[in-house]
């Protein structure tokens, strides 16, 4: 069985005839504790919410000069912020928070911070700013392009992988990818299929410098070869390329 309990306190002083203009007594706030204390002359009184209750206005009033409250009565409303959350991570509070309290957070080591690293509960019981999360400062697996893949076992924020494409297949974008606090450093590169001509046909169409000791006649006769052919210059600068990339391939020690 759940009892609701209900604390109205009133603290009323005794004022001296001779102080007539003083303030009013102050009127009891459902839901709270009310006390008051004499510091130096001066009347103070504090409200308390009890627990499942925040308090909206002023916490704490006193009869100022004018023989007024600095501030009205406050209310006690139900219900206070969520509890905060922070995987990977802590925050300088525990238990209920009440209307306008601040909250700092801070992530474990490994982890890096994303967002505001404090936050403070509204009178809507809302959070603001949101939450932050905790990365870690690691990087998952990385992907593998088609027609290619990747060497490097170690995915620590730091670390380094290069990537390499299968036979016949060329790398476009960054061979090296870097982890930097969580996150790889460059774009996923990818394999692209190099379209070659078959490599007689370019063979047979070179021989014409050969064939022929007049310059303008072997250029002649190696342009119809391309032609009957279905070949273009552009396939034969891919064949010249892969021919080169073979020769120092072959020249290294």
């Amino acid at each position: 069985m759940f009892f609701q309990f209900v604390c109205c306190f009133m603290v009323v002083w005794l004022i001296p005839a001779s102080d007539a203009e003083s303030c009013t007594a102050l009127p009891p706030v459902d839901n709270s504790i009310f006390f008051a204390k004499e510091v130096e002359g001066q009347i103070l009184g504090t409200y308390l919410c009890i627990r499942g209750f925040h308090l909206v206005g002023e916490k704490t009033l006193f009869c100022n000069a004018s023989k007024q409250w600095n501030a009205s009565t406050p209310t006690c409303h139900l219900g206070h912020c969520p509890d905060p959350v922070l995987v990977n991570g802590e925050f300088s509070s525990s238990g209920p928070v009440n209307v306008r309290d601040k909250i700092t957070f801070k992530c474990n080591e490994h982890y890096l911070l994303k967002g505001s690293n404090w936050s403070q509960c509204l009178e809507n019981h809302t959070w603001v700013p949101p939450f932050p999360v905790c990365k870690s400062r690691d990087c998952g697996p990385p992907e593998n392009p088609a027609h290619g893949y990747f060497e490097g076992r170690d995915f620590n924020s730091g670390s380094t992988i290069t990537y390499y494409c299968e036979e016949r297949y060329r790398l476009v974008g960054a061979q090296d990818r870097q982890c930097v606090d969580g996150e790889w450093d460059s774009g996923l590169p990818v394999c692209e299929s190099i379209q070659e001509a078959p490599q007689t046909e370019f063979e047979k169409a070179l021989l014409a410098f050969q064939e022929s000791k007049e310059l303008c006649q072997a250029i002649e006769i190696f342009m119809q070869r391309l032609k009957e052919n279905g070949l273009t210059m552009e396939k034969l600068k891919y064949f010249l390329g892969m021919k080169k990339a073979e020769l120092e391939e072959k020249m290294l020690p």
